[in-house]
């Protein structure tokens, strides 16, 4: 009981500044729900870190809701230009990291906000933390002991991997300079990783294969591919920093526009093939539909997944081969 009145002491908070942003997440955990104990586990996992992080005064209640909201009706507009005119509205890397991940008021107050809430209140994002927490299962009877993440951002998924691997310890990186000290903050909020997490402001395509140390046992790699303008050679540095037999936890948004999405990938299937051409082998596809509520059968998901008009998000685990 304790848990679930983290999940609706958050929701009780938006709900003062936004009552129907309270009301959609709420729906959508009851429309998203696989009817396991762990999936309930989850959420209020990841509302007693946003909870959390508002008692620290690292966010707050405006904060979330007003990141939120900017960043989804700005999102909702590129999204139906990018179904009208098939193209995203970013040309350049140089143009997203000047407006994006050099400006650090909007990756306080609007980004990172944002992204966090996203985990409750975004079906892909719920998605990939769900499946994250299956893998790391395997991943600590594996033994994997030095984790990677590459474009870490807050750091969320990286805090949880260590959380869930007590041995581990984790290096995220980032080329945002504003990423260091939020996510170095979320550490210290959740405790999950004291002393066990690092993070490196550096750009790991501008890195020689030892910069880094030693290769890792696991890399994490969410919601990137379609951040950079040559996804492939951001594989093969992720490839170089990798043991023989090595996992990756991947993610990557397909048909879906961005304030930061310069590649587009028009299906899964792309992306399978991406990661198949650069030295990795899948270990499980696990690709989800953008859809408020979850789809009712196998076959419906995967209409979904091949519909032109939905935006998804592949997501999957590899092995580097």
């Amino acid at each position: 009981m304790e848990a679930l009145g983290k999940f609706e002491r958050l929701l009780a908070g938006i709900a003062v500044i936004d009552a129907k942003l309270a009301d959609t997440i709420r729906q959508l955990e009851v429309r998203w729900k696989t009817g396991e104990p762990r999936d309930g586990e989850l959420t209020e996992l990841v509302a007693g870190v946003l909870q959390s992080a508002i008692d620290a005064g690292l966010l707050s209640f405006e904060t979330i809701v007003r990141g939120f909201n900017t960043y989804a009706h700005d999102f909702s507009e590129r999204q139906l230009d990018f179904l009208r005119f098939g193209r995203y509205r970013a040309t350049s890397y140089e143009e997203v990291y000047r407006d994006v991940y050099a400006n650090e008021a909007f990756l306080r107050t609007t980004y990172y906000p944002a992204l966090l809430l996203s985990y409750l209140a975004a079906p892909n994002y719920r998605h990939i933390f769900r499946r994250f927490d299956r893998i790391l299962t395997t991943w600590r009877a594996e033994r994997v002991a030095r984790v990677l993440e590459i474009g870490s951002g807050h750091a969320l998924l990286m805090l949880f991997a260590l959380r869930q691997l007590p041995e581990a310890i984790g290096l995220g990186t980032d080329i945002a300079p504003a990423a260091a000290a939020f996510a170095l903050a979320l550490d210290r909020i959740t405790a999950w990783a004291t002393s066990r997490f690092h993070f490196e402001v550096t750009d790991v395509l501008q890195e020689d294969s030892s910069a880094l140390g030693e290769p890792f046992d696991a890399v994490i790699c969410c919601e990137f591919l379609e951040h950079v303008p040559e996804p492939a050679r951001f594989l093969r540095a992720a490839h170089r920093h990798l043991r023989t037999g090595g996992r990756l936890f991947v993610s990557a948004a397909v048909r879906m526009e961005s304030v930061d999405h310069l590649t587009l990938f028009g299906s899964t299937d792309e992306v399978a093939a991406l990661l198949a051409g650069e030295g990795f082998e899948v270990i499980e596809d696990m690709s989800v539909p953008f859809v408020t509520r979850r789809p009712r059968d196998a076959a419906h998901w995967n209409k979904l997944l091949h519909n032109p008009q939905v935006a998804a998000t592949f997501v999957a685990e590899y092995r580097k081969v």
